[in-house]
């Protein structure tokens, strides 16, 4: 176990380095990061396992959540503080970013799913931020999982149509038609051709046809079950 730290300007940079570097070398040695002036200690103390693995966001997610919670930390203690949710992505960067066994190559992504940007366009990229955020809103809801059921190293097409757009993303009626729709409880995962665009009343035209809907209903208050039924005749195989 390891106390919770806040990455620094000094340590974002070093961090950086080291993911550009790594891409060429997986087996780049990481930098120690952990001590000033990388990062400093938050505070209050809240103690986190380096070690832990996860099967997929959403147990990433739940495990932040508990801790935090056993600690005495709110949400709104950690939400707002950008170097915490780059410590983290460092302190897991193993995970975040695993070897690929068929090429020898670390499965490295874009700087933002590391380092956490919180520009609007980029904010919802990263690997550790985006899915405490997303379960902090909805733990008390299973339709979460059709968020955050891929692996830590992996953004699924739900999330990146989704937690970019904050009509969607703050309405727990939209969130749980999407899981109505489009989630296969046998398999823990999304139905086949979910996130295909070649596949009718596809994520991808969910939200458009909900923008649609903006223009001439009261979306917001109507139940998940309302909303499936005024989508047009493409989403009929998935209703």
């Amino acid at each position: 176990m390891i106390p919770l730290r806040i990455m620094l300007f000094e340590g974002e940079g070093e961090f950086r380095n080291y993911i550009n570097r790594i891409r060429d070398n997986p087996f780049t040695p990481r930098p120690d990061l952990d001590n000033p002036p990388y990062s400093q200690e938050f505070s209050p103390r809240v103690m986190v396992d380096e070690l832990h693995t996860f099967q997929s966001k959403m147990e990433m997610a739940e495990y932040l959540d508990r801790t935090f919670t056993q600690s005495g930390v709110r949400r709104e203690d950690v939400i707002g503080k950008d170097g915490l949710w780059t410590w983290l992505a460092y302190l897991w960067f193993d995970r975040l970013a695993p070897v690929n066994p068929k090429t020898g190559k670390r499965d490295v992504k874009g700087l933002e799913r590391y380092i956490y940007n919180p520009g609007f366009r980029r904010y919802y990229r990263h690997y550790v931020r985006t899915p405490y955020e997303i379960y902090s809103l909805y733990k008390d809801n299973s339709s979460v999982r059709i968020l955050l059921y891929s692996p830590v190293y992996k953004h699924n097409d739900f999330i990146e149509q989704v937690a970019s757009r904050q009509f969607i993303i703050s309405h727990p009626n939209l969130i749980e038609a999407l899981f109505i729709l489009y989630f296969d409880r046998a398999s823990g995962r999304p139905k086949r051709g979910a996130q295909s665009r070649r596949r009718a009343g596809n994520i991808h035209r969910f939200v458009k046809v909900i923008q649609q809907f903006e223009l001439t209903y009261d979306i917001y208050s109507l139940s998940a079950q309302e909303i499936i039924d005024l989508l047009p005749e493409e989403f009929a195989a998935w209703k």
